[in-house]
C-alpha cells in the first residue's frame, strides 16, 4: 500500500528497474503471454515458408525466443538498450537492429513479421504508415501480425478514463485497406486476463499500464489509482484486469 495517498505519481520510465519489476508482475500473473505464443505458433506453423522472422519491437525477447526456433533466421528490432540486454541473452542467434521501426532496415523478404504491443509508443496518426512499413518487408507469401489491446479491455479503458486516450486500430486498418487492395486483413480477439492477490500489486499494474502514455498530466495520484482499482478491478480471486488483445493479420490476397 502506498503511504501518501495524495502523492502525485510519475510514470515508470521504460529503462528503469521499476518498470522492469512492474512488467515482471504482469508477466507472472497473466495468461496473455502463453495464449499469444500458442496462437502465433499455430499461425506460423501454417505458413508455406519459414526463412526469415522479423520481430518489430522485440522487447525482452520472450516472444521472439519462442518463435525464432521455427525459422532459419531472425531479425529482432528493439531500440531500447535496457531491453536489448535480455533480448540478446534469450536470442543469441538473432540479428538485433538497434533502431525504431521507422528507421529499421530489413533487406531480405520476410516470411513472418510480428509487431506486438508496440503501437502504443507510436502516434496514432502514423499507424497506417507503420502498417505499410511492416508489410513492405514481407515476401510474396509472407504474413504480418500486429497485436494491440482490445478497445474494450480493462487495460485500454484505464488510460481512456484517466487521460481520455482512446486506442482503436480499426481506423488505421480501414485506411490501409483503402490504399492497398492487394492485401487482405483479418482481426481476431484473444481473451486474456491478469489476476493478482493484493491491492498493492494491482495498483502497480495500473500504474504500469498508464505509463505507456506520454501525456501523463498531474492528476495521477496514489489515491485516485487505488480508488479506481478498488472500484473496477475487485474480483472474487483478488483483483482482475481483462487484457484482451486484437490480433490483426495482414497478407497479400
Amino acid at each position: 500500500m502506498v503511504a501518501d495517498m495524495h502523492e502525485l505519481l510519475e510514470p515508470y520510465a521504460h529503462d528503469q528497474p521499476e518498470y522492469a519489476r512492474a512488467f515482471e508482475t504482469f508477466l507472472s500473473h497473466t495468461d496473455q503471454k502463453n495464449k499469444t505464443i500458442e496462437w502465433l505458433t499455430g499461425l506460423v506453423n501454417g505458413l508455406s515458408s519459414h526463412g526469415l522472422f522479423v520481430d518489430a519491437g522485440a522487447g525482452d525477447g520472450s516472444t521472439t525466443a519462442a518463435l525464432s526456433k521455427l525459422f532459419d533466421r531472425t531479425v529482432a528490432i528493439e531500440p531500447n538498450s535496457a531491453l536489448r540486454v535480455e533480448l540478446k541473452r534469450r536470442c543469441p542467434e538473432a540479428e538485433i537492429v538497434k533502431a525504431p521501426i521507422g528507421d529499421a532496415a530489413v533487406t531480405s523478404p520476410a516470411d513472418f513479421v510480428l509487431c506486438s504491443h508496440v503501437l502504443y509508443y507510436i502516434p496514432q496518426s502514423d499507424w497506417t504508415e507503420t502498417l505499410e512499413r511492416l508489410t513492405s518487408w514481407l515476401g510474396a507469401d509472407g504474413a504480418a501480425v500486429v497485436l494491440l489491446g482490445n478497445p474494450n479491455a480493462d487495460v485500454i479503458a484505464l488510460p481512456r478514463d484517466f487521460f481520455g486516450k482512446s486506442i482503436d486500430l480499426a481506423p488505421a486498418v480501414q485506411e490501409f485497406k483503402a490504399r492497398h487492395n492487394d492485401f487482405e486483413t483479418l482481426t481476431q480477439t484473444l481473451k486474456c486476463e491478469v489476476v493478482v492477490d493484493d491491492l498493492e500489486s494491482a495498483c502497480t499494474l495500473a500504474r504500469f499500464f498508464l505509463s505507456d502514455y506520454p501525456d501523463w498530466g498531474d492528476n495521477v495520484t496514489s489515491r485516485r489509482v487505488e480508488e479506481y482499482v478498488r472500484t473496477h478491478f475487485t474480483h472474487s480471486r483478488g483483483y482482475r484486469l481483462s487484457c484482451d488483445q486484437d490480433a490483426l493479420l495482414l497478407r497479400r490476397a
